[in-house]
């Protein structure tokens, strides 16, 4: 599996609002692009102002093409208003795993 992972930081009382477009825009995106898993939002604990999105993919070929198809940074565009500061997107493959037969072996 294949995970693609989008920090980022908000403007100050932002959260909310943020995680309602994220609720209505990018959870529904995702459910058409082949081989995605789920969708997730983090949001940080200790500071309410710090998040996560979480995309996990059956292959690196999916994440790639959901990328290329524009969708990213369309879905992106929506949240720029909320953000305080830059994004950072980063890029993990599973490794280990409680849970073995969420792995492929390609």
């Amino acid at each position: 599996m294949f995970l693609r992972l989008t920090f980022f930081k908000v403007k100050p009382g932002k959260m909310d609002e943020l995680r309602q477009v994220y609720i209505n825009e990018v959870i529904p995106a995702h459910k058409n692009h082949a081989g995605n898993r789920f969708v997730h939002l983090l949001e940080r604990v200790d500071e309410k102002d710090k998040g996560i999105s979480i995309t996990a993919w059956d292959s690196r070929a999916d994440a790639e093409a959901y990328e290329k198809s524009g969708d990213y940074e369309k879905l992106l565009g929506h949240f720029n208003k909320f953000f305080d500061g830059p994004t950072r997107l980063e890029s993990y493959e599973i490794a280990a795993s409680s849970e073995p037969l969420l792995l492929r072996i390609f």
